[in-house]
Protein backbone atom coordinates (compact mmCIF):
# COMPACT_ATOMS: atom_id res chain seq x y z
CA UNK A 1 0.00 0.00 0.00
CA UNK A 2 1.27 3.90 -0.60
CA UNK A 3 1.33 5.90 2.22
CA UNK A 4 -1.19 8.50 2.48
CA UNK A 5 -0.82 11.61 0.80
CA UNK A 6 -2.46 14.64 1.97
CA UNK A 7 -5.03 14.33 -1.20
CA UNK A 8 -6.28 10.81 -0.72
CA UNK A 9 -7.64 9.40 2.22
CA UNK A 10 -6.78 5.98 3.74
CA UNK A 11 -8.85 3.73 5.51
CA UNK A 12 -8.71 -0.18 6.91
CA UNK A 13 -11.30 -0.95 8.65
CA UNK A 14 -14.04 -3.32 6.87
CA UNK A 15 -16.95 -0.78 5.93
CA UNK A 16 -18.91 -2.40 3.71
CA UNK A 17 -20.19 -5.93 3.68
CA UNK A 18 -22.94 -5.27 0.36
CA UNK A 19 -22.74 -3.37 -2.03
CA UNK A 20 -25.01 -0.29 -2.11
CA UNK A 21 -24.57 0.75 -5.67
CA UNK A 22 -27.30 -1.01 -8.12
CA UNK A 23 -25.71 -3.45 -10.09
CA UNK A 24 -28.24 -3.36 -12.99
CA UNK A 25 -27.00 0.44 -13.33
CA UNK A 26 -23.75 -0.71 -13.47
CA UNK A 27 -24.56 -3.23 -16.24
CA UNK A 28 -26.63 -0.92 -18.52
CA UNK A 29 -23.79 1.28 -18.50
CA UNK A 30 -20.83 -0.92 -19.25
CA UNK A 31 -22.64 -3.00 -21.46
CA UNK A 32 -20.14 -5.83 -20.50
CA UNK A 33 -18.80 -8.62 -23.31
CA UNK A 34 -16.92 -11.88 -23.15
CA UNK A 35 -13.19 -11.25 -23.05
CA UNK A 36 -13.53 -7.79 -21.55
CA UNK A 37 -10.96 -6.64 -18.72
CA UNK A 38 -12.85 -4.09 -16.43
CA UNK A 39 -11.72 -2.31 -13.65
CA UNK A 40 -13.98 -2.14 -10.65
CA UNK A 41 -13.75 -0.63 -7.26
CA UNK A 42 -13.72 -3.50 -4.75
CA UNK A 43 -16.43 -2.21 -1.79
CA UNK A 44 -18.86 -5.05 -0.81
CA UNK A 45 -18.01 -6.95 -3.68
CA UNK A 46 -21.32 -7.88 -5.03
CA UNK A 47 -21.05 -5.78 -8.48
CA UNK A 48 -17.98 -7.01 -9.50
CA UNK A 49 -18.99 -11.20 -8.95
CA UNK A 50 -22.32 -10.41 -10.37
CA UNK A 51 -20.35 -8.89 -13.46
CA UNK A 52 -18.55 -12.98 -13.96
CA UNK A 53 -22.47 -13.68 -15.29
CA UNK A 54 -20.98 -11.87 -18.61
CA UNK A 55 -17.95 -14.06 -18.71
CA UNK A 56 -15.19 -10.85 -19.21
CA UNK A 57 -11.77 -11.75 -19.55
CA UNK A 58 -10.40 -10.25 -15.69
CA UNK A 59 -11.81 -8.08 -13.59
CA UNK A 60 -9.07 -5.95 -11.24
CA UNK A 61 -10.99 -5.03 -7.98
CA UNK A 62 -8.99 -2.25 -6.65
CA UNK A 63 -9.63 -0.71 -3.16
CA UNK A 64 -7.81 1.62 -0.80
CA UNK A 65 -9.10 -0.35 1.96
CA UNK A 66 -7.46 -3.68 2.37
CA UNK A 67 -10.39 -4.85 4.36
CA UNK A 68 -12.81 -5.13 0.88
CA UNK A 69 -9.67 -6.85 -0.19
CA UNK A 70 -10.11 -9.30 2.08
CA UNK A 71 -13.83 -9.71 2.10
CA UNK A 72 -13.28 -10.07 -1.84
CA UNK A 73 -10.74 -12.92 -0.62
CA UNK A 74 -13.50 -14.67 1.11
CA UNK A 75 -16.00 -14.11 -1.05
CA UNK A 76 -14.70 -15.80 -3.91
CA UNK A 77 -13.54 -18.77 -1.54
CA UNK A 78 -17.03 -19.52 -0.88
CA UNK A 79 -18.25 -19.74 -4.72
CA UNK A 80 -15.23 -21.46 -5.20
CA UNK A 81 -15.30 -24.58 -2.66
CA UNK A 82 -19.35 -24.36 -1.46
CA UNK A 83 -22.40 -25.23 -3.38
CA UNK A 84 -25.37 -22.87 -3.26
CA UNK A 85 -26.70 -23.67 -0.23
CA UNK A 86 -23.61 -23.72 1.69
CA UNK A 87 -22.69 -20.09 0.17
CA UNK A 88 -26.39 -18.84 1.84
CA UNK A 89 -25.49 -20.29 4.80
CA UNK A 90 -22.11 -19.04 5.01
CA UNK A 91 -23.34 -15.43 3.76
CA UNK A 92 -26.29 -15.24 6.14
CA UNK A 93 -28.93 -15.57 4.18
CA UNK A 94 -29.85 -19.12 5.59
CA UNK A 95 -29.46 -20.35 9.43
CA UNK A 96 -26.43 -21.56 10.18
CA UNK A 97 -24.53 -22.39 13.55
CA UNK A 98 -21.65 -24.02 11.47
CA UNK A 99 -19.99 -20.70 9.99
CA UNK A 100 -16.98 -20.91 12.20
CA UNK A 101 -15.86 -24.16 11.17
CA UNK A 102 -16.55 -23.70 7.33
CA UNK A 103 -14.12 -20.83 7.82
CA UNK A 104 -11.68 -22.75 8.54
CA UNK A 105 -12.18 -25.07 5.29
CA UNK A 106 -12.10 -21.86 3.22
CA UNK A 107 -9.09 -20.20 4.82
CA UNK A 108 -6.87 -22.03 2.79
CA UNK A 109 -7.55 -20.09 -0.42
CA UNK A 110 -6.64 -16.82 1.35
CA UNK A 111 -3.71 -14.83 1.78
CA UNK A 112 -1.81 -15.11 4.91
CA UNK A 113 -2.87 -11.32 5.27
CA UNK A 114 -6.84 -12.10 4.68
CA UNK A 115 -6.66 -14.77 7.38
CA UNK A 116 -4.55 -12.93 10.14
CA UNK A 117 -7.69 -10.20 9.24
CA UNK A 118 -10.52 -12.86 9.40
CA UNK A 119 -9.10 -14.42 12.64
CA UNK A 120 -10.08 -10.98 14.51
CA UNK A 121 -13.42 -10.48 12.95
CA UNK A 122 -15.25 -13.94 14.03
CA UNK A 123 -18.37 -12.20 15.40
CA UNK A 124 -18.77 -11.25 11.90
CA UNK A 125 -17.76 -14.69 10.44
CA UNK A 126 -20.46 -16.28 12.83
CA UNK A 127 -22.94 -14.09 12.28
CA UNK A 128 -22.65 -14.35 8.21
CA UNK A 129 -20.73 -11.93 6.33
CA UNK A 130 -23.64 -9.95 4.44
CA UNK A 131 -25.07 -7.86 7.04
CA UNK A 132 -22.17 -6.96 9.64
CA UNK A 133 -20.07 -4.37 8.19
CA UNK A 134 -19.80 -1.22 9.91
CA UNK A 135 -22.43 0.21 7.18
CA UNK A 136 -24.43 -2.86 7.27
CA UNK A 137 -24.68 -2.51 11.48
CA UNK A 138 -25.74 1.02 10.68
CA UNK A 139 -28.59 0.17 8.32
CA UNK A 140 -30.00 -1.83 10.56
CA UNK A 141 -29.90 0.39 13.47
CA UNK A 142 -32.11 2.75 11.07
CA UNK A 143 -34.10 0.01 9.77
CA UNK A 144 -34.82 -0.84 13.94
CA UNK A 145 -35.75 2.74 14.69
CA UNK A 146 -37.98 2.68 11.84
CA UNK A 147 -40.41 0.10 11.99
CA UNK A 148 -40.15 1.22 15.84
CA UNK A 149 -41.98 4.59 14.83
CA UNK A 150 -43.42 3.22 11.65
CA UNK A 151 -44.62 -0.65 12.66
CA UNK A 152 -43.33 -3.73 11.17
CA UNK A 153 -46.14 -4.19 10.20
CA UNK A 154 -47.11 -1.20 7.74
CA UNK A 155 -43.23 -1.32 6.59
CA UNK A 156 -43.91 -4.69 5.51
CA UNK A 157 -47.59 -3.85 3.21
CA UNK A 158 -44.77 -1.87 1.03
CA UNK A 159 -43.46 -4.36 -0.32
CA UNK A 160 -46.93 -5.61 -0.55
CA UNK A 161 -48.10 -3.07 -3.27
CA UNK A 162 -48.55 -4.17 -7.00
CA UNK A 163 -48.40 -0.69 -8.53
CA UNK A 164 -46.65 2.96 -8.32
CA UNK A 165 -50.52 4.21 -7.58
CA UNK A 166 -50.67 2.15 -4.83
CA UNK A 167 -46.93 3.11 -3.57
CA UNK A 168 -47.55 6.77 -3.81
CA UNK A 169 -51.13 7.06 -2.07
CA UNK A 170 -49.53 4.56 0.95
CA UNK A 171 -46.69 7.08 0.79
CA UNK A 172 -48.53 9.99 1.00
CA UNK A 173 -51.36 8.87 3.10
CA UNK A 174 -49.82 6.85 5.66
CA UNK A 175 -45.99 6.88 5.81
CA UNK A 176 -44.83 10.20 4.79
CA UNK A 177 -45.41 11.25 8.73
CA UNK A 178 -43.36 13.37 11.26
CA UNK A 179 -41.82 10.19 12.49
CA UNK A 180 -40.14 9.23 9.30
CA UNK A 181 -38.67 12.68 9.14
CA UNK A 182 -37.70 12.24 12.59
CA UNK A 183 -35.68 9.93 11.32
CA UNK A 184 -33.99 11.23 8.50
CA UNK A 185 -33.00 14.08 10.86
CA UNK A 186 -31.76 11.67 13.79
CA UNK A 187 -30.34 9.22 11.88
CA UNK A 188 -29.39 9.98 8.45
CA UNK A 189 -27.39 13.06 8.80
CA UNK A 190 -23.62 13.56 7.94
CA UNK A 191 -22.51 13.67 11.87
CA UNK A 192 -24.40 10.62 12.44
CA UNK A 193 -23.06 8.99 8.95
CA UNK A 194 -19.79 9.85 9.77
CA UNK A 195 -19.53 8.50 13.46
CA UNK A 196 -22.06 5.17 12.93
CA UNK A 197 -22.04 4.41 9.71
CA UNK A 198 -19.24 5.33 7.05
CA UNK A 199 -16.17 7.02 8.87
CA UNK A 200 -15.40 10.46 9.49
CA UNK A 201 -12.73 10.08 6.85
CA UNK A 202 -15.68 9.86 4.36
CA UNK A 203 -16.35 13.80 5.37
CA UNK A 204 -12.93 14.70 4.90
CA UNK A 205 -13.39 16.98 2.02
CA UNK A 206 -16.71 17.84 2.95
CA UNK A 207 -17.43 21.74 1.95
CA UNK A 208 -20.65 21.57 4.36
CA UNK A 209 -22.62 22.90 1.20
CA UNK A 210 -25.91 20.88 1.72
CA UNK A 211 -27.92 18.76 3.89
CA UNK A 212 -27.86 15.79 3.30
CA UNK A 213 -30.60 14.19 5.16
CA UNK A 214 -33.17 16.22 3.27
CA UNK A 215 -31.88 15.12 0.10
CA UNK A 216 -31.68 11.43 1.50
CA UNK A 217 -35.32 11.79 2.37
CA UNK A 218 -36.29 12.82 -0.89
CA UNK A 219 -34.76 9.98 -3.04
CA UNK A 220 -35.99 7.63 -0.63
CA UNK A 221 -39.35 9.04 -1.63
CA UNK A 222 -38.76 8.53 -4.88
CA UNK A 223 -37.89 5.00 -4.37
CA UNK A 224 -40.86 4.43 -2.77
CA UNK A 225 -43.27 6.08 -5.08
CA UNK A 226 -41.60 5.95 -8.42
CA UNK A 227 -39.52 2.69 -8.76
CA UNK A 228 -41.32 -1.26 -7.62
CA UNK A 229 -41.02 -1.72 -4.20
CA UNK A 230 -41.22 -5.55 -4.66
CA UNK A 231 -37.98 -5.54 -6.79
CA UNK A 232 -36.02 -3.30 -4.55
CA UNK A 233 -33.94 -5.08 -2.34
CA UNK A 234 -32.19 -2.08 -1.21
CA UNK A 235 -35.48 -0.44 0.34
CA UNK A 236 -36.19 -4.24 2.23
CA UNK A 237 -32.67 -4.36 3.53
CA UNK A 238 -33.40 -0.15 4.77
CA UNK A 239 -36.75 -0.95 5.61
CA UNK A 240 -36.74 -4.79 6.65
CA UNK A 241 -33.02 -5.76 7.12
CA UNK A 242 -33.40 -8.51 5.47
CA UNK A 243 -33.00 -9.63 1.46
CA UNK A 244 -36.42 -10.63 -0.70
CA UNK A 245 -36.70 -13.77 -2.39
CA UNK A 246 -34.93 -15.74 -5.27
CA UNK A 247 -35.89 -13.27 -8.24
CA UNK A 248 -35.04 -10.24 -6.43
CA UNK A 249 -31.63 -10.75 -4.98
CA UNK A 250 -28.55 -9.13 -6.09
CA UNK A 251 -27.55 -11.02 -9.47
CA UNK A 252 -24.47 -12.55 -7.20
CA UNK A 253 -26.66 -14.07 -4.84
CA UNK A 254 -29.38 -15.07 -7.14
CA UNK A 255 -29.11 -19.38 -7.64
CA UNK A 256 -29.61 -19.45 -11.90
CA UNK A 257 -26.07 -17.47 -11.61
CA UNK A 258 -24.40 -19.54 -9.12
CA UNK A 259 -22.32 -22.25 -11.39
CA UNK A 260 -21.54 -19.68 -13.96
CA UNK A 261 -19.91 -17.37 -11.35
CA UNK A 262 -18.30 -20.20 -10.02
CA UNK A 263 -16.92 -21.06 -13.17
CA UNK A 264 -15.45 -17.89 -13.54
CA UNK A 265 -14.53 -17.03 -10.13
CA UNK A 266 -10.87 -16.76 -10.95
CA UNK A 267 -11.13 -13.58 -13.30
CA UNK A 268 -11.54 -11.30 -10.37
CA UNK A 269 -8.00 -9.92 -9.27
CA UNK A 270 -8.72 -8.04 -5.74
CA UNK A 271 -5.93 -5.30 -4.98
CA UNK A 272 -5.02 -3.16 -2.29
CA UNK A 273 -4.03 0.62 -3.68
CA UNK A 274 -4.81 3.90 -4.39
CA UNK A 275 -6.18 3.20 -7.63
CA UNK A 276 -4.56 6.48 -9.32
CA UNK A 277 -1.03 5.21 -8.36
CA UNK A 278 -2.07 1.56 -9.25
CA UNK A 279 -3.16 2.68 -12.70
CA UNK A 280 -0.28 4.78 -13.26
CA UNK A 281 1.71 1.44 -13.49
CA UNK A 282 -1.20 -0.37 -16.21
CA UNK A 283 -0.50 0.05 -19.17
CA UNK A 284 -2.18 1.96 -21.95
CA UNK A 285 -5.76 1.13 -23.71
CA UNK A 286 -6.19 -1.88 -21.36
CA UNK A 287 -9.41 -1.77 -20.08
CA UNK A 288 -13.29 -1.73 -21.82
CA UNK A 289 -14.86 -0.72 -18.62
CA UNK A 290 -14.62 1.02 -15.44
CA UNK A 291 -17.20 1.30 -11.99
CA UNK A 292 -15.48 3.91 -10.06
CA UNK A 293 -17.98 3.80 -7.33
CA UNK A 294 -17.80 7.18 -5.65
CA UNK A 295 -14.08 7.30 -4.95
CA UNK A 296 -13.49 10.90 -5.81
CA UNK A 297 -15.06 11.77 -2.48
CA UNK A 298 -11.70 10.36 -0.93
CA UNK A 299 -9.84 12.66 -2.81
CA UNK A 300 -9.09 16.52 -3.24
CA UNK A 301 -10.07 17.86 -6.60
CA UNK A 302 -5.92 17.62 -8.12
CA UNK A 303 -5.99 13.98 -7.09
CA UNK A 304 -9.07 13.50 -8.80
CA UNK A 305 -7.66 15.59 -11.94
CA UNK A 306 -4.69 12.78 -11.67
CA UNK A 307 -7.42 9.97 -11.60
CA UNK A 308 -9.24 10.65 -14.20
CA UNK A 309 -5.96 11.53 -16.46
CA UNK A 310 -4.98 7.92 -15.59
CA UNK A 311 -8.73 6.69 -16.42
CA UNK A 312 -8.22 8.25 -20.32
CA UNK A 313 -4.81 6.94 -20.36
CA UNK A 314 -5.50 3.34 -19.31
CA UNK A 315 -9.03 2.64 -21.22
CA UNK A 316 -9.22 2.19 -24.82
CA UNK A 317 -11.67 4.39 -27.02
CA UNK A 318 -14.90 3.63 -26.44
CA UNK A 319 -14.94 2.37 -23.25
CA UNK A 320 -17.47 2.88 -20.96
CA UNK A 321 -17.21 4.46 -17.23
CA UNK A 322 -19.90 4.55 -14.41
CA UNK A 323 -19.66 7.40 -11.87
CA UNK A 324 -21.07 8.19 -8.50
CA UNK A 325 -21.38 10.95 -6.00
CA UNK A 326 -22.73 10.23 -2.80
CA UNK A 327 -22.99 13.51 -0.62
CA UNK A 328 -19.42 15.35 -1.80
CA UNK A 329 -19.73 17.21 -5.28
CA UNK A 330 -16.93 15.47 -7.83
CA UNK A 331 -17.09 15.16 -11.50
CA UNK A 332 -14.90 14.54 -14.69
CA UNK A 333 -12.63 17.67 -14.59
CA UNK A 334 -13.64 20.48 -17.25
CA UNK A 335 -9.98 20.12 -18.92
CA UNK A 336 -11.02 16.58 -19.77
CA UNK A 337 -14.47 16.73 -20.42
CA UNK A 338 -13.38 16.33 -24.79
CA UNK A 339 -12.01 12.85 -23.58
CA UNK A 340 -14.41 11.88 -21.24
CA UNK A 341 -17.92 12.13 -22.80
CA UNK A 342 -20.97 12.07 -20.61
CA UNK A 343 -23.78 10.75 -22.00
CA UNK A 344 -26.88 12.68 -20.49
CA UNK A 345 -29.77 10.85 -21.58
CA UNK A 346 -27.99 7.59 -20.08
CA UNK A 347 -27.03 9.52 -17.04
CA UNK A 348 -30.64 11.01 -16.98
CA UNK A 349 -32.12 7.73 -16.88
CA UNK A 350 -29.99 5.86 -14.58
CA UNK A 351 -30.39 8.24 -12.25
CA UNK A 352 -34.33 7.96 -12.17
CA UNK A 353 -33.74 4.09 -12.29
CA UNK A 354 -31.62 3.55 -9.25
CA UNK A 355 -32.75 1.26 -6.99
CA UNK A 356 -30.38 1.86 -3.99
CA UNK A 357 -31.26 5.57 -4.39
CA UNK A 358 -28.66 6.71 -2.32
CA UNK A 359 -26.27 8.66 -4.35
CA UNK A 360 -26.64 12.17 -5.33
CA UNK A 361 -25.18 11.19 -8.66
CA UNK A 362 -24.95 8.49 -11.15
CA UNK A 363 -24.04 9.35 -14.37
CA UNK A 364 -22.52 7.25 -17.18
CA UNK A 365 -19.36 8.24 -19.73
CA UNK A 366 -17.39 6.95 -22.53
CA UNK A 367 -13.65 7.46 -23.74
CA UNK A 368 -12.97 9.11 -27.11
CA UNK A 369 -9.67 9.77 -27.45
Amino acid sequence: MEKQTKGQVQLSKLIFTNNWEDPLIDEKVLQIKEGQTLFAITSGCCNALGFLRFQPNIIYCVDINPAQNHLMELKQATFRRLDYQGMRAFFGLNPSTERLKVFEKLKNDLSEEAVQFWKTQKAILKKGLLMNGRYEKFVKLAGFMIRVVQGHSKAKRLFEMNTLKEQTEFYQNEWNNKRWQWIFKTMFNKKRLAKKGLNADYFHFDDGSSSFSESFQKRAAHAICDLPTKENYFLMLYLLGKYPEQEFLPPYLQEKNFDLIKINIDRIKPISADSKYWLEQQPENLFDGMALSNICELMDENDTEKLFQEVIRTSKSGSKIVFRNLMIPRDVPSSLSSQILKDSELSKKIQFDDRSFVYGKVAAYSINK
